[in-house]
């Protein structure tokens, strides 16, 4: 766990509405653009071993690529069955074009 803004991705590899994957620090982090807006969760479903960064984004909901479950990528929320347990997700901001991430409360949930 570090409270650092550690760089994850170039701004323009993600495109709007669209998710990606990053490794920080070993860990396996996604990154979701959705209206301009950058945020970040662990890159796991926490209902099976599927990569969130391999869904489908719509407006500010990640569906899982395994079992469509559906997480809120804002805060995540679990929002759809078969989902439950909520999704880790970390504060972001965009400087110069790059994107930075900061692992607070990586082991909290799903994590």
């Amino acid at each position: 766990m570090s409270d650092a803004w550690i760089y994850a991705i170039d701004a323009d590899d993600v495109e709007e509405e669209d998710v990606m994957p990053a490794e920080i620090e070993g860990q396996e982090i996604a990154i979701y653009r959705v209206e301009g807006q950058f945020y970040a969760s662990v890159d796991r479903c926490t209902h099976g071993a599927a990569n969130l960064s391999e869904g489908i984004v719509i407006d500010d909901v990640i569906e899982c690529p395994l079992h469509q479950g559906r997480f809120c990528v804002r805060d995540g929320r679990a929002l759809s069955a078969p989902v439950s347990e909520p999704i880790s997700t970390f504060p972001t901001k965009v400087e110069h074009g790059k994107v930075y991430v900061q692992l607070i409360g990586a082991d909290d949930k799903g994590g």
